[in-house]
Parts: C-alpha cells; structure tokens; sequence
C-alpha cells in the first residue's frame, strides 16, 4: 500500500464532516491508522497511539474544555508521531488549539459523531492506501478511449452506454464500477458480483451477454469522465476544462445536459469525447 499523507485526507473535508481545520493543512507526514481515544485496553487506557496515526477524540465536556482524565493523557502522545487529531465537534476546543500550536500537529473538528469518523476514516486510508475505489457508474470504451459516464440514479447512464455498443465500442460495466490506480493511470472494471449483469429500465436485470454477446471488456484505462447532468434550459455542454480525482489520478470531466432521445445524447457523447482529444 502505498504511504498516505494528512493533506490528502483533509482534502476529503466534505466526506469527513470537516468543519475546521488548525495547524499544517498542507502536512505531507504519513497516516497508516485510526485511533480512538481513549480506547479501553483490559480496562485501562492505553499509554499511547500507534505512530503515524490520526488520534480520534469524543466530544468535548462543557466549556469547550477536555476532562481531566483527557488532559493528563495528552502529554504521553505528544512525541508519539502523531500525524493528525479529529474531535467530534463542530468547533475545534481551547486544549486541541493549544496542541497544535505547541506541536505543529493538525487538528481538525468534525460534525459527525466518532463512530462515523473512525468508520470513514479507515475506508478513506484503504480507498487511498490501495488506490481502489468503488463508483455508480457505467464504463464503456469508446473512439478507442476509456469513458466512465457519471450522474445521479435513472438519468439515463445505461440506456446512453447501451446506444453506444455499435462500430466497434465496447462494454465494460454497469453500476458498481471498481477504479484503481496504476501509477499515473486509471483503470477501470466491474465488480465481481455484477459484472455480467446490466440493469436496464423497464426491462429489469439481464445477461450482459444477452444483451451484448462477446462485444464486451473486463477492464480499460479510463481516459474521460462525462457527467450526464439534468438540462435547465441553458448551454450546460460548455466544455469547461475540469477535472475529476480517483484514486490519486486526475482525469478530464466533461458535463452533457441530457434528454429523452439516448440515440441523440450516444451522437452528443462522442462529439464530446473527439472535442477533448
């Protein structure tokens, strides 16, 4: 797995509930655990936590003040290489403060409760760690080009993807999407568990190879992400430069306001792809 650093996981902010920040945000020092605190070892608290970890405290008693029994802990972690500090709290509390000024360390309040934090926390440092990640999408190859097609549920991914399956493009999954990164590429399959399976609207859940035969692919590099997005009215294919991370790689995102005619938004979709060469 490769080493994460506490800027990537404050870059989550939104995914972690941030809602304040103090100390280095820009921290490239290594996050390899999650530590909550205290955690009862045998019925003792333990001394101190792992190196290289995020220290994960409960909210904070009244007076935005730890308890006693919190405070006296903070010194034996001090000079333990803690990377990174959470509180469940909306605010950061006066005694976190003082100890990223003192240590330098980052410290970050969040509105979810630890539990959640923890939880999310260990799927981001595995997301990361591993470079996988698992997206609702549907990904097809088409113009000889990896495209993963994006956008909230039934407006219109799978029908798009299935008007594309003609002079040559091919299929490669539908819904669950497994991303992993590969040096500077991303690369894309199917989850194992439905893979060879396509869910079609009105039509229910069928073969994949009912549908498509052999005009299918177990993976691709994924070169383009298009965002299929509700239209309003307004010129929402602008073309805009914009760009998507997965698994620590940058890809170029497109939006395309969609419409009922999925033969018409298949023709539109590869206007956009040959437009970002």
């Amino acid at each position: 797995m490769r080493s994460v650093t506490v800027k990537e996981v404050l870059a989550c902010g939104a995914r972690l509930g941030i809602t304040q920040v103090t100390g280095p945000a820009d921290s490239s020092n290594p996050v390899k655990h999650v530590f909550r605190y205290p955690v009862l070892e045998n019925g003792r608290i333990p001394k101190a936590a792992p190196p290289h970890a995020i220290l994960l405290f409960p909210p904070t008693v009244a007076k935005g003040n730890f308890c006693n029994g919190h405070r006296r802990r903070l010194p034996h972690v001090i000079f333990r290489n803690i990377s990174c500090v959470a509180v469940s709290d909306p605010e950061i509390p006066h005694d976190l403060q003082k100890y990223s000024e003192w240590t330098g360390t980052p410290v970050f309040a969040s509105r979810y409760d630890p539990s959640l934090i923890h939880s999310r926390l260990i799927g981001l440092l595995r997301e990361m760690g591993e470079r996988r990640v698992m997206v609702h999408a549907v990904l097809v190859r088409v113009l000889d080009r990896g495209v993963l097609l994006m956008g909230e549920s039934g407006i219109g991914k799978t029908a798009i993807g299935l008007s594309l399956m003609h002079s040559g493009n091919r299929w490669v999954a539908d819904d669950a999407v497994i991303l992993e990164g590969r040096g500077d590429a991303l690369y894309g399959r199917g989850h194992e568990r439905t893979r060879d399976w396509i869910a079609v609207r009105g039509r229910g859940i069928l073969r994949a190879e009912e549908l498509l035969g052999g005009e299918r692919l177990r993976q691709t590099r994924v070169d383009v992400i298009i965002r299929l997005i509700r239209a309003s009215g307004k010129d929402e294919d602008s073309g805009r430069d914009l760009f998507r991370e997965f698994a620590g790689v940058s890809i170029p995102c497109r939006d395309l306001a969609t419409d009922l005619d999925h033969r018409r938004m298949a023709g539109r979709l590869l206007d956009c792809v040959r437009a970002i060469g």
